[in-house]
């Protein structure tokens, strides 16, 4: 699996234009950026994404790669289906990129992720939820979905909490 991982995260990098830059028992080889262009570019030091990530969705695999670098890990998720099985990429910073296809179709936040996303932080009330994005699209025991409209696309934010804390957000093209 290990071979697999190190495989999908070099093709990307090379698909990304990016050359490779192997360190002598230092694990994976890494993306070696030339110039001023960071592998990071739009996001600040500690992997902090814009408070609105809509705009990432539909990234094909190059650009992903381009700008957030290799995951740190490569994980597959099993859907209910055959067809809803994905392949997530997992960031240390507490984001995972999820693919259908070669394009992004849902991110998820979960901690130690520390920014925002529509206004809120994870481990806030869902009374904040109700506060910042008024009535939801539709809720659950402990899930609230917010249907964003004013995209090209179907979006949906789905909030889960524990506890009545912000644990989870799942921001999705609801048309994949």
């Amino acid at each position: 699996m290990y071979r697999f991982v190190i495989l999908v995260v070099c093709l990307a990098t090379a698909m990304a234009g990016i050359p490779i830059q192997a360190q002598a028992g230092a694990g994976p080889p890494t993306p070696a950026v030339p110039g001023s262009v960071s592998a990071t570019a739009g996001l600040d030091s500690s992997g902090i994404l814009d408070d609105d990530p809509a705009p990432l969705l539909g990234y094909g695999l190059a650009e992903a790669i381009s700008r957030f670098g290799p995951p740190s890990s490569v994980r597959t998720a099993r859907g209910g289906e055959a067809w809803q099985d994905d392949v997530a990429f997992i960031y240390r910073s507490g984001y995972s990129l999820f693919w259908f296809g070669d394009r992004l179709w849902q991110l998820r936040f979960t901690a130690p992720y520390g920014g925002t996303i529509y206004g809120l932080f994870l481990g806030d009330p869902s009374s904040k939820a109700y506060s910042i994005l008024g009535q939801p699209y539709e809720t659950q025991d402990d899930k609230l979905v917010y249907r964003l409209p004013y995209r090209g696309y179907p979006v949906r934010l789905s909030l889960v909490f524990a506890s009545d804390r912000l644990s989870d957000v799942y921001l999705y093209r609801s048309d994949y």
